[in-house]
Order: structure tokens, then C-alpha cells, then sequence
């Protein structure tokens, strides 16, 4: 599991003022998730068509009722993600949003643990957001 929080921006609308979130990248997690207190500052929460049940975090269980599109300022380009909100004590309190392996594919995002860096390549990036 990856074990390295970085602090980025978010917004979820271009015309939106950035916020500063602290971002912990988990390579055991398939998902992405903002917690509650953060998305309710920001544009578009949307309300999922039923709950979604999730399971993990010291084998616990926990509930997503909504989604939000947040973009991620990342080497100066804003690429979006979809992100599961789910209620603050869900997640520790020492950051803000999970960063999950499905974030991290996408990107071709790279841990480097033993340095507790990030590893984000500007093509990547690009080529990500050209395909999507």
C-alpha cells in the first residue's frame, strides 16, 4: 500500500477558486474519495442512483451516496477524476481525499515509496487527456 500525502488544488469548475486539499495516494484502494466537507464546498456533488457500499479501511464497510467530477491541479494541467464523496470520519482525519489506483492508472501516476514521492510525468498527462 502506497503511504504518501501531498497537498495539490482541486476545483470542480474552471471558473471555481482552487482549494488546497491533502491528497493520500493508496495503491490498495481501486477508488478515488473526497470526503464530505470538502465536496460540499465545491460545484456538482451529484446523488448516486442508490448507495454504494465499499469495504476495506482496517476491514470496515462504508457507504458513497453521491459523486463529484473534481479537476487536480497536477504540473501546471487540470486533469478531472471522478470521485466517490463519502462522510469525514470515513476517511483519517489527516488528509482529504484518497488518490486510488484508478486515478493513479489513468495518470500513469508512480509511487515512489522509498523516497515518499510522486512520481508525474507532463506527457502522461497529456496523452490522458487527449484520449479522454
Amino acid at each position: 500500500m502506497g503511504d504518501i500525502i501531498i497537498k495539490y488544488q482541486i476545483r470542480s469548475h474552471p471558473e471555481e477558486k482552487p482549494k488546497n486539499v491533502r491528497c493520500y495516494f493508496d495503491t490498495g484502494s481501486s477508488r478515488t474519495f473526497v470526503k464530505h466537507s470538502i465536496a460540499s464546498h465545491l460545484v456538482g456533488t451529484r446523488e448516486l442512483s442508490h448507495p454504494r457500499a465499499f469495504f476495506g479501511f482496517g476491514n470496515g464497510s462504508f457507504i458513497a451516496t453521491d459523486m463529484i467530477e473534481v479537476e487536480f491541479k497536477l504540473l501546471n494541467l487540470w486533469v478531472p477524476h471522478l470521485c466517490y464523496v463519502v462522510p469525514d470520519e470515513t476517511l483519517d482525519p489527516d488528509y482529504d481525499v484518497l488518490v486510488g489506483h484508478d486515478f493513479m492508472q489513468i495518470y500513469d501516476v508512480h509511487l515512489l515509496l522509498k523516497d515518499r514521492k510522486v512520481l508525474i510525468q507532463k506527457n502522461a498527462l497529456k496523452m490522458a487527456l487527449r484520449i479522454r
